[in-house]
């Protein structure tokens, strides 16, 4: 039986209590050069499962182009969940960074949920707590923001989800300490690949999508390689998403194939990540839907996974299943569209996709 009631009244709690989100102002320039800076391609970014990529920002590398379709190369500039995380004992923390000028936010999107950054702070309970949000000047593309900081506190920004950043980099009280984050639960990162809603739906600021929620809460390193519209399981995916060593792959590309993708691509795609990574866990995620049914796509990959169970339990023992009937809360308040989950979808899908990464993982 659902949380329904529960879990609205906590999202609608949590939207109201949150710290507010605002546009970014300008660093006065005796603040610019009292600070010690970094520049963002010189951080052990995380959310990057390619190291090599075109830039520190892009999700793939140059040796995809080509190889995967034109739309997911292109798709793949953008840096969701890729973040940044230090210690440090400076009592302000500047974040700068620049994208293309004249960017227009997507209609049901805020503009910090395209272009702007957002930071979170680790508690002494070890939790991450929002601190600020910010967005760039649309016209210049510039975006500075100021964060008081606790002295000793672990910092995590994260980088624009819709856009790639031309320059990114944090500054810090000169002469304050600056080391990396804390090591992280899991050696090897989570892979999720799939569709708009994996890149982040119609989350308002990139702390908000069901990924990022999860990876927090997991204490993990998650790669992002949603495409939106372009979750289509082309077998040069599973190339891709077996280049990395995971220890865990997540494949929710139900929304955007049809019935008759599904048919023909799902197995070919399921058993060539297997082949080519045969020890690491898969989890396959049915379309997240606020409706009690599954969705037509549901029904057939389902089948997938239950033939492949059978065929061989201990070849299969570490493929699991995710129904999207269990991501959602059964309420049309959960998304903008009946398909791409708001910020109430996404805290409700965030934990679930918690409890069944550590329910796999045994964390």
């Amino acid at each position: 039986m659902r949380r329904r009631t529960v879990v609205k009244a906590l999202a609608a709690c949590a939207l109201f209590a949150s710290p507010i989100a605002f546009a970014a102002r300008p660093v006065p320039k005796a603040v610019t050069e009292n600070y010690d800076w970094r520049d963002g391609a010189t951080l052990a970014l995380e959310g990057r499962g390619f190291p090599n990529s075109s830039t520190p920002y892009d999700r793939l590398p140059e040796k995809w182009k080509g190889v995967v379709p034109p739309s997911v190369w292109n798709l793949s500039h953008t840096s969701i969940d890729i973040n940044a995380r230090f210690v440090t004992d400076s009592d302000e923390v500047v974040v700068r960074w620049e994208v293309a000028k004249g960017y227009r936010p997507h209609p049901q999107i805020t503009l910090n949920g395209t272009q702007g950054v957002d930071v979170y702070k680790r508690t002494a309970e070890g939790t991450w707590e929002h601190t600020l949000a910010g967005s760039p000047n649309v016209e210049t593309g510039i975006g500075e923001l100021r964060v008081p900081w606790t002295p000793g506190a672990e910092c995590l920004v994260y980088l624009p989800m819709r856009v790639t950043p031309q320059a990114f980099s944090i500054g810090v009280k000169k002469g304050s300490r600056f080391d990396p984050g804390h090591a992280h639960r899991l050696a090897k990162p989570v892979v999720h690949y799939g569709t708009s809603i994996v890149h982040g739906g119609r989350a308002d600021r990139p702390g908000m999508t069901f990924t990022s929620i999860m990876a927090r809460e997991l204490d993990i390193d998650l790669v992002n390689l949603g495409f939106p519209g372009n979750g289509r399981m082309e077998l040069s995916l599973a190339d891709v998403l077996a280049e990395i060593d995971a220890a865990l792959y997540i494949v929710d590309c139900e929304w955007n194939m049809t019935v008759k993708m599904v048919e023909e691509r799902y197995e070919p795609f399921v058993r060539k990540l297997k082949e080519l990574r045969p020890e690491t866990p898969i989890l396959l995620c049915g379309g997240c839907t606020e409706k009690a049914v599954p969705r037509p796509q549901e029904v057939i990959s389902r089948k997938v996974f239950d033939k492949l169970k059978a065929e061989d339990p201990t070849k299969w023992a570490n493929l699991h299943f995710l129904s999207g009937v269990d991501q959602l809360p059964n309420s049309s308040d959960c998304t903008t569209d009946h398909c791409h989950p708001n910020v109430y979808g996404f805290m409700y899908m965030g934990p679930v996709y918690a409890k069944a990464v550590r329910s796999i993982l045994g964390l």
